[in-house]
């Protein structure tokens, strides 16, 4: 199943390290990583892949960009570990960059997970420790191991990287992907290895893992010899016999499989640039089709149950719009290019101007008659004569002396809006400073129910209505928790071009102040 180019690439690595791992200490032999990790002592136990085989190829895998979409206790955050170890001791790396979401879960791993690594396994990794001056710095013989959490900045900008491993890429900041650029920029080896529980779809981990070849483990069949993906055919794949779930081939559909019997193969093998695996709690030898199956039919968060036990992306259906349920929503007028109004404008700044224009509906909670995207500032002046503006709201970054020169031609009608967590109703308008404060999550929640209620009447199906579709579809409400508190709330995150999204929310909220009494005087 395995291609030529994933042959070559293998045996070049694996020529790589035998090669430097031939002698080095004068009499000193060295095993692959793969057969090393043999010899140590894990979590208190003698390290084995049985009940693990699916581990076997990941260990012997020297790729340099890995990414590993995974459900939990997998035995992943083990195998970057001790790959660590390893790559200290006898790769080619100085810096090794080891990140997770926080400074807490830092210093927890470190503590709880590494030092206990080095004190376990005197003789083969203890022997190896040089004296640092701080618990989150490991040196192993001449090259550093930094613990770091992903939100700190500082953390990111302290040192450079051969090597980096992200764990639970799912929970880094927003800009976390280019600071991590930064560190790798001035490295040889360019190293990167991520892994975590996938959450959104389009998102995260699942991003880096549909850009990569998308290695399923594929169990074969003892009976008729075909192979099953288990994540591809759940629930199916796991059927009822004598009172127990057991996992059944989906071809003969007569045989029962093991999870040990299985093999590795790639989705997209053409793919060469990222590696790519894929880990389910489907094939686990510690985790019954009993208890999978019970946690599926009485899961309260089944948005968890995917990501933890499956190991698959996965979002509610009232979380993120669809392309289907936004263009369902295309009227029979075309995309106007004035209007008698009163009409409600709103403005989100990028690299483009992207606008919405609205107005009020007596059999709707809205009518959008415009969507377009423009360049010059000057342009906005236009619509607003042209369409009969009577409140506007622009997003006030990046260029806000535009924005703000924008406002002032307009006085009284447009204002400028910045996005404020603190803000504790959905809105407040500033009319002395003619700004809007507006709370994110709850603004954006007021817009995505519109189009949920189907309150939204756009115009009709054509490139710039499937545009329009395509910015709403790639916003979704995701579960975080903060570091400091433990509180847990919901914000909106990007999954791709999501322009209109804010454009359509800024309107919204323009609509919202849109005069009763024009409104009815016109009507």
């Amino acid at each position: 199943m395995r291609s030529s180019v994933d042959l070559k690439i293998d045996e070049h690595f694996e020529s790589l390290f035998q090669s430097c791992d031939r002698q080095l200490s004068g009499l000193e032999v060295v095993e692959t990583f793969h057969r090393w990790v043999e010899k140590i002592t894990l979590d208190g136990k003698p390290f084995t892949y049985h009940r693990h085989e699916y581990l076997r190829q990941p260990y012997q895998d020297f790729h340099p960009f890995q990414v590993e979409r995974k459900a939990t206790q997998m035995g992943l955050t083990s195998k970057a570990m001790l790959r660590s170890a390893y790559e200290s001791r006898f790769g080619t790396v100085r810096d090794i960059l080891y990140f997770f979401p926080s400074k807490t879960d830092v210093t927890e791993f470190s503590k709880g997970r590494f030092n206990p690594l080095i004190n376990d396994n005197p003789s083969t990794i203890g022997k190896w420790i040089r004296d640092t001056d701080s618990a989150n710095i490991k040196q192993i013989w001449n090259a550093f191991i930094y613990f770091r959490g992903m939100q700190s900045r500082v953390g990111m900008k302290s040192v450079p990287g051969d090597f980096v491993i992200i764990d639970e890429l799912d929970e880094a900041p927003v800009n976390f992907v280019f600071w991590l650029k930064k560190r790798l920029s001035h490295s040889e080896e360019k190293r990167v290895w991520k892994l975590s529980n996938p959450t959104l779809p389009d998102y995260g981990i699942d991003v880096d893992f549909q850009l990569s070849d998308q290695r399923y483990w594929l169990l074969k069949c003892p009976k008729c010899g075909k192979y099953t993906c288990m994540e591809d055919t759940f629930p199916d794949c796991l059927h009822q016999t004598n009172g127990h779930y057991i996992r059944l081939c989906q071809h003969c559909r007569d045989a029962e499989l093991d999870p040990a019997q299985g093999e590795w193969v790639a989705k997209k093998p053409s793919v060469t640039e990222i590696r790519g695996y894929q880990y389910s709690q489907l094939y686990s030898q510690f985790v019954t089709p009993d208890e999978i199956m019970d946690e599926w039919l009485t899961a309260k968060n089944i948005s968890d149950f995917w990501n933890l036990t499956i190991g698959l992306p996965h979002v509610e259906a009232e979380n993120r719009l669809t392309l289907e349920e936004v263009l369902a929503l295309c009227g029979s007028d075309g995309i106007a290019l004035s209007d008698n109004g009163p009409c409600s404008m709103g403005v989100d700044q990028g690299k483009d101007l992207h606008v919405v224009i609205g107005k009020k509906d007596e059999h709707a909670f809205g009518k959008i008659v415009h969507v377009g995207i423009y360049k010059d500032w000057e342009e906005l002046d236009r619509l607003m004569r042209n369409f009969k503006v009577a409140f506007c709201v622009v997003d006030a970054l990046p260029e806000t002396r535009n924005a703000r020169a924008f406002a002032n031609r307009f006085e009284g009608k447009v204002y400028l809006s910045y996005y404020n967590e603190h803000q504790k109703s959905g809105y407040a308008l500033d009319e002395g400073k003619m700004i809007v404060n507006a709370n994110r999550t709850e603004t954006l929640d007021t817009s995505h129910n519109e189009v949920m209620e189907e309150g939204l009447i756009l115009p009709k199906r054509c490139e710039m209505t499937e545009i329009f579709a395509e910015h709403l579809h790639n916003v979704a409400k995701k579960l975080e928790e903060n570091e400091k508190t433990g509180e847990k709330r919901y914000v909106y995150v990007r999954l791709g071009p999501d322009h209109f999204r804010h454009a359509l929310n800024y309107e919204c909220i323009a609509r919202e102040n849109v005069p009763d009494y024009i409104f009815n005087e016109l009507h």
